[in-house]
């Protein structure tokens, strides 16, 4: 039966929202369509700003948009639990970098106050939950403020990273795709992670269940680049397969149905 546009479109969503993302092909067999349609049909879908062409097919956008603030309340639990993961990869006396983000903004909060850390933000927010634990010492990064950011990730910060070497540093992910590892929505933020790689011991990326297989057009990290990922359970098994693979941990957070964190690294600390 041939179907309308709209009819397909709606078909198309769905399997997006199912699989993470379609081939024009394989949906051209599957709605007994031609490509050509198929692909009309995708434009049109990302004229709407409802998914992202790739070659060949089309990706979920990524759903870090808007401020960090904003983001608190999208998969709030989920974020939670993975803050509260994080806190098993840190050790007393460490020197920390935490990246914009709203996941950062809930392991600020839970960091202890009295383990001698040192954390550096280019972070307004995270700076200003930083400043009620007078336990921890507080360096933020100065430079023009990013909005939709959250943070400083211009010429001047990167200049400030300089001096710098963490022992672990959390750096904010939009999306993730197999091929071609994590990205970020804006070019600065992306230019500005990029450089953030050189100035770490660790690399550990806290990510929640809506990122993988979504669209990011800067792509700055592959997965052998990343010494924690901590994630939710199966979130995405390609994800965890390809950071194991490169000599990456995997952990697990606690979420409400009670999954526990199953695997973790003791703490490396690098020479400042």
């Amino acid at each position: 039966m041939k179907l309308f546009p709209d009819e397909r479109q709606t078909i198309i969503l769905n399997i997006l929202k199912e699989d993470g993302k379609v081939m024009a092909a394989d949906l051209a067999l599957r709605l007994g369509a031609t490509e050509a349609t198929i692909r009309r049909d995708l434009r049109e879908l990302a004229r709407q700003g409802r998914c992202k062409r790739t070659y060949g097919g089309a990706l979920l956008p990524s759903p870090a948009s808007g401020t960090p603030q904003m983001r608190l309340a999208v998969s709030a639990d989920e974020k939670q639990a993975l803050a509260q993961a994080a806190l098993h990869i840190l050790c007393p006396g460490q020197l920390l970098y935490l990246d914009a983000g709203s996941t950062h903004l809930l392991l600020a909060d839970l960091l202890p106050r009295d383990s001698d850390l040192t954390v550096v933000t280019n972070s307004v927010d995270i700076a200003a939950r930083l400043l009620a634990k007078p336990g921890i010492r507080t360096i933020m990064l100065g430079g023009e403020l990013n909005e939709q950011v959250g943070g400083a990730v211009d010429i001047r910060a990167l200049e400030q990273l300089r001096p710098f070497r963490f022992d672990v540093a959390f750096i904010g992910v939009c999306a993730f795709e197999t091929q071609s590892g994590f990205g970020a929505l804006h070019y600065q933020d992306a230019q500005f992670k990029q450089q953030l790689l050189a100035h770490t011991g660790s690399v550990a990326v806290l990510c929640s269940s809506d990122k993988p297989g979504r669209f990011a057009p800067y792509h700055f990290m592959g997965a052998a680049d990343v010494d924690y990922l901590i994630t939710s359970r199966n979130a995405h098994l390609e994800m965890e397969l390809d950071v194991r693979q490169h000599g990456g941990a995997v952990l697990h957070a606690l979420l409400p149905s009670g999954e526990n964190v199953n695997e973790n690294r003791p703490c490396r600390t690098v020479d400042n």
